[in-house]
């Protein structure tokens, strides 16, 4: 599984995440979103798993309750991998707002999105070797 799990920080984002933002459901195969696609909202896994793919190659592998696309939310960059859908997934959407709600106000995500990218920066680099 992904290892950016919120679940070792303590932080259970299933319930606040669902009630933050719209759940999108997402059939086997789908692309949540792609590199290069403008990054203007993150997800929380509630249900499935989802890969996440730089070319060829899986980076992470995140099932529920763990965020991804979070690293535009901090950069605003375009999205640096894609998002595949392995196993029918939901996944709430938390847009720029909400995200910075989260930072400020949910006691230790700041730090799980820091852990996150250190994790996923130091995953790719393992992978693309």
């Amino acid at each position: 599984m992904c290892s950016s799990d919120l679940m070792s920080t303590g932080i259970d984002m299933r319930q606040f995440a669902r009630s933050a933002g719209t759940n999108i459901t997402f059939k086997a195969g789908a692309e949540v979103f792609a590199k290069g696609d403008p990054g203007n909202c993150m997800y929380v896994v509630q249900s499935g798993v989802v890969e996440m793919v730089l070319g060829d190659k899986v980076i992470e592998v995140c099932g529920p309750n763990e965020a991804i696309g979070f690293m535009s939310m901090v950069d605003e960059a375009p999205r640096s991998s894609t998002a595949r859908v392995k196993e029918d997934c939901e996944l709430p959407v938390i847009d720029a707002r909400k995200f910075r709600f989260m930072v400020d106000e949910v006691p230790n995500f700041a730090q799980y999105v820091m852990g996150a990218m250190a994790r996923r920066i130091r995953g790719m680099g393992q992978v693309l070797k």
